[in-house]
């Protein structure tokens, strides 16, 4: 297989370009014709590089993990600690949600994968592949099915999933009410299971399929799946798995070192959007840094967008390495001095919060994009669900689970707690929160961190009263509403999420 960063694109288009036959003979360009479409083993690498990856890239504004409405961003700055200096973002930050809200129906459009995945399933089991060329590509389509099942799961909860008949019969009228909880929940572990079966454990830097789906990945989901569902002794039991050194993950020594040019593609990514110049990039900087920060280059392009909530910024304890990656003070290009006292006062630029500066800024940028690789889960994430995994399941703080959450504790360059800083498992579960949030910032963690510690309510209503803001946050906006559009087309068989 060819390294999907460079293949991306050409798969793309494989699976919206018609072949022209050399006899003039009719042909139907709307739609793929079986005869010629798939056929090789390099049609099927298009058609699922294509439809199994391309919702789950950075892509500019159009991929599920872009910086500006990627599930991930978006996730973080509903949380207790997203800040953005965009007030037409308020519904998100101060949880404001009402049914029509673009914000909120922006991310149904990536439902419409399950079904092009679907069909891909169908198309690749009918080709004549080498065993085990089809069950790769097939364990690829699973993995992506369950995964972005449950992305629109922790967003939306259960939606409808059209099966291959239905798909295949478009013009007939047929509504599909929403899967039950059990069936959502059944279908997301049955997909991901079925593809960790055949996928390899990870792959290294170098490897040419470097990128592609992984067992790594499979169960890191799933592991995010059994934490937010409950269900400790299965999450404890995946985490477990993790930690394999067959999956060969390991932190890296320095924070900051995480999110450079130079050491992409490290053994702490579980999976990260493959970004290469020319090919696909992402927006991070235009994002978050102010408009006079100095760069190097100068030419980067700076909006003063997404911050860190000062209230929030201020949790870190001195000292800590993450704190690097964080500009809270800055001169900026004209001489002025920026820090939170100065620009409260005068309205600048850090007045909502510090800026998650994150990723260095790659020297060939000379505009918005970055090409540094975009990480969705590392393993320090794991790491730390698998020692709150160990904790909840056997409701008892364990040397375990400490040693656990010291292991990214320590990399910040903090002291290791001992047995005796914890009063009990709610003191060390408040403690692991906070670890959590600190070492994961926008990174797409801190809402369903709050959820499922079921201080999300609370946490919201804090951040709105110290920001002076209102909400309508309750238990139900742990869920976000289904667009009108789909409650209309349901005619009654599709209900709204309970609040709306």
């Amino acid at each position: 297989m060819r390294s999907l960063k460079y293949y991306i694109m050409g798969g793309a288009m494989a699976t919206l370009i018609g072949f022209n036959s050399c006899e003039l003979e009719s042909e139907v360009y709307n739609s793929i014709n079986a005869g010629i479409f798939p056929t090789t083993e390099s049609d099927a690498e298009a058609l699922v590089t294509a439809n199994a990856y391309g919702v789950f890239q950075n892509n500019g504004y159009a991929g599920m993990f872009n910086i500006a409405t990627g599930v991930l961003l978006v996730s973080d700055l509903m949380s207790d600690y997203g800040e953005c200096t965009w007030r037409g973002w308020q519904p998100i930050l101060y949880n404001r949600w009402v049914v029509g809200n673009n914000y909120n129906d922006n991310h149904w459009r990536w439902a419409k994968f399950m079904g092009k995945i679907t069909m891909t399933i169908d198309r690749i089991e009918n080709m004549n592949l080498s065993e085990e060329v089809k069950n790769q590509y097939l364990a690829e389509l699973h993995c992506a099915r369950g995964w972005l099942a449950f992305c629109m799961y922790d967003l939306y909860g259960p939606i409808p999933i059209a099966d291959i008949e239905t798909l295949k019969n478009p013009l007939e009228e047929k509504i599909l009410p929403r899967l039950s909880e059990e069936d959502m929940q059944d279908f997301i572990v049955t997909e991901l299971k079925k593809a960790a079966e055949v996928l390899p454990y990870s792959y290294k830097k170098g490897d040419p399929d470097y990128g592609r789906f992984t067992k790594g990945l499979c169960n890191m989901v799933l592991l995010k799946f059994y934490m937010q569902t409950k269900q400790w002794a299965k999450a404890e039991e995946v985490g477990r798995e993790l930690t394999k050194p067959e999956y060969g993950y390991e932190l890296v020594s320095n924070y900051a070192d995480i999110f450079t040019l130079a050491n992409e593609k490290h053994a702490e990514t579980i999976w990260a959007v493959n970004c290469l110049r020319g090919t696909q990039t992402h927006k991070w900087h235009p994002h978050v840094l102010p408009n006079d920060y100095p760069t190097d280059p100068a030419g980067v392009v700076k909006w003063n967008g997404f911050k860190i909530s000062w209230d929030f910024f201020h949790t870190f304890e001195e000292g800590d390495e993450r704190l690097k990656t964080i500009i809270s003070a800055y001169t900026g290009t004209g001489g002025k001095e920026h820090s939170e006292e100065i620009d409260k006062k005068s309205n600048g630029f850090l007045l909502y919060g510090a800026v998650p500066f994150k990723y260095e800024i790659d020297k060939g940028t000379t505009g918005e994009d970055n090409e540094i690789d975009y990480i969705i889960y590392r393993y320090a994430d794991a790491l730390t669900l698998l020692s709150e995994a160990i904790v909840r399941n056997g409701n008892a703080v364990t040397q375990e689970a400490i040693d656990l959450l010291n292991r990214v504790r320590t990399r910040a360059g903090l002291l290791a707690y001992t047995m005796a800083d914890f009063k009990n498992t709610r003191d060390f579960l408040d403690k692991l929160l906070l670890e959590r949030g600190h070492e994961l910032y926008y990174e797409g963690c801190r809402r369903q961190d709050l959820i499922r510690d079921g201080s999300y309510v609370e946490a919201i209503k804090k951040k709105c009263a110290i920001a002076g803001q209102t909400t309508l946050v309750n238990e139900n906006y742990h869920r976000i509403p289904l667009p009108q559009s789909v409650i209309n087309e349901g005619k009654g068989q599709i209900d709204q999420n309970p609040g709306y």
